[in-house]
């Protein structure tokens, strides 16, 4: 498991014990990852199609899921796991963090819990290769994503419009839990991604 992390997110790269210890008002965490394709004039991000079987049924998300504190070293290393296990996309570099959303999640067997999900911009192995003596992004069409068929349906590459078409109105593909966070903070995430090329083409990112 090799990925970089950016200088100031290293405080997530504590023990993932020492991490849930220190939020005891939490009895879950989760992670979501926001995976971009460059190829295009416009940026698209990956969306995976919930499978009909499980809880809110069709709607669409980004890679992410429970982190395994058996199995999980860091708070980071679940995000690189999570991308892989439904993706099938390799973490290669961990850039920003995007949101963090908190809730009680109602367990099918009753009772319930206090989760806290923590959501970042990614790059991945499978987006970039080397060309010409730098890396170039691969064809979004290219980018060999495989999914968890017991998890998801299908996935797509939306761009920015896509999602303020499906948040508006009923005519878009995508379609969203309705008062939930996956819409907003995948706004969010184009910002950020929109902000970090601005800075890319006047030179102004800092390392």
């Amino acid at each position: 498991m090799t990925y970089t992390v950016a200088p100031h997110l290293e405080y997530f790269k504590i023990p993932l014990t020492d991490f849930v210890a220190a939020r005891p008002e939490f009895n879950g965490f989760g992670v979501g990852a926001y995976v971009f394709s460059h190829a295009d004039p416009t940026p698209r991000i990956l969306l995976l199609q919930r499978a009909l079987t499980d809880s809110m049924p069709g709607c669409w998300e980004g890679p992410g899921g429970a982190c395994e504190l058996e199995t999980d070293k860091t708070l980071l290393d679940s995000l690189v796991r999570e991308t892989l296990e439904e993706s099938g996309l390799h973490v290669s570099h961990i850039i920003d963090l995007v949101a963090v959303d908190c809730w009680e999640h109602h367990r099918r067997s009753g009772g319930k819990i206090r989760v806290a999900k923590y959501s970042f911009v990614v790059e991945v192995q499978e987006a970039l290769r080397w060309s010409a003596g730098k890396q170039q992004p691969v064809p979004t069409l290219q980018i060999p994503v495989q999914l968890e068929q017991l998890e998801h349906e299908q996935f797509g590459w939306a761009i920015k419009e896509d999602i303020l078409l499906s948040v508006r109105s009923l005519n878009g593909r995508f379609r969203f839990p309705l008062g939930g966070h996956q819409a907003p903070n995948i706004l969010r995430a184009f910002e950020f991604v929109e902000q970090r090329q601005s800075k890319e083409r006047s030179g102004d990112l800092a390392q």
